[in-house]
């Protein structure tokens, strides 16, 4: 996936580091059962019932601090 220049600028202007790699501007990032309340506490953000073996997320930026 990689970005169009709106959306870098989107993403600047509120302070977030977009991803930069070999993908383009996304990293995929995978949780299961096993990793216990982080595992819960994804599916109860994003609304997802935790069925599956896996949950996937596509991070296209990060931000650490407030």
């Amino acid at each position: 996936m990689k970005l169009n220049e709106e959306q870098k600028e989107i993403l600047h202007n509120y302070e977030w580091d977009i991803i930069n790699n070999d993908d383009g501007n996304c990293a995929w990032v995978s949780f299961t059962p096993e990793d216990g309340k982080v595992f819960g506490e994804i599916c109860e953000q994003f609304g997802l019932t935790g069925d599956e073996e896996d949950i996937k997320l596509l991070v296209v930026a990060t931000r650490e601090g407030d």
